[in-house]
């Protein structure tokens, strides 16, 4: 088990993994590491982002805004109807899966939490009051399947940005991948849990042209709250195991656990 220096650092670093999950999974239309606060969803995601330096009451501050819009959100879907985005698709009362990804322990670097990854799209063809644990129980036979066998589906994550945009069929996905390569087997091995083929024409690959120096492997150490500390790494280069996978429906409180790899997230439809 890794030392930890402080049970107030234990804390940021929990909450860097895991709240941060959930919010870049609210704004995953959101290119995290390409920021404009001038546009507005660009900006709120900032603020809702838990940040290194992060004292504990800017660490409360932005959870309380993130309540605050998700809140927002449900009260403008439930009274003015379905949210619709550019194309007039209805989604977000559309059921949700998410699959998670973990770092293996023994590959994180000194001084560094491990590397996470998060993948999530909606199910078109249902609803909330049409999903039913039948139908769950389908997808997280698929999800065992696809990305639970032997140690469990390994995505090896780098600085190239594979953005994948289908929003008839749900998918908006952002995965910073080695290569464009490692992007398309990712995205049809998340496509495969639908019985869907990828449409190349969809798939955007973005490459900074001086990746190692926009993104360094090795961040510098910057001056932050009086202390010099390592600055937070964009883009790492890491291979990200799958953990589990949660199904997220309009209306419930908490998500349906699919299939648990991890063994850590208690009862799940498949085991």
């Amino acid at each position: 088990m890794a030392e930890i220096s402080s049970p107030a650092e234990h804390l940021q670093s929990t909450l860097r993994r895991f709240y941060n999950n959930e919010v870049r999974d609210w704004f995953s239309d959101v290119d995290f590491d390409n920021l404009d606060i001038r546009v507005s969803r660009q900006s709120m995601a900032l603020a809702c982002r838990h940040q290194d330096a992060d004292s504990f009451s800017m660490t409360l501050a932005r959870q309380m805004l993130f309540t605050d819009v998700r809140s927002r959100s449900v009260r403008a879907v439930n009274g003015a109807g379905e949210t619709r985005y550019r194309t007039g698709v209805r989604r977000r009362n559309k059921p949700r899966i998410v699959l998670e990804f973990l770092e293996d322990y023994r590959d994180i670097a000194p001084g560094y939490d491990a590397v996470t990854g998060s993948i999530g799209f909606r199910l078109m063809d249902h609803t909330s009051s049409t999903i039913n644990e039948t139908i769950a129980k389908t997808y997280a036979t698929r999800i065992k399947t696809a990305f639970g066998p032997g140690s469990g589906f390994v995505w090896r994550k780098g600085k190239v940005m594979c953005s994948y945009s289908d929003w008839d069929r749900g998918y908006q996905l952002q995965l910073l991948c080695r290569n464009e390569a490692e992007g398309r087997r990712v995205i049809e091995q998340v496509l495969d849990i639908q019985n869907h083929s990828p449409e190349w024409s969809y798939l955007n690959v973005s490459e900074n042209a001086a990746a190692s120096q926009a993104y360094p492997t090795v961040p510098p150490q910057e001056r932050i709250f009086g202390k010099t500390r390592k600055a937070p790494r964009r883009r790492p280069i890491a291979d990200v195991r799958f953990q589990s996978a949660e199904l997220r429906v309009s209306g419930l409180g908490e998500g349906i656990v699919l299939f648990d790899r991890s063994k850590v997230l208690g009862t799940a439809l498949v085991s």
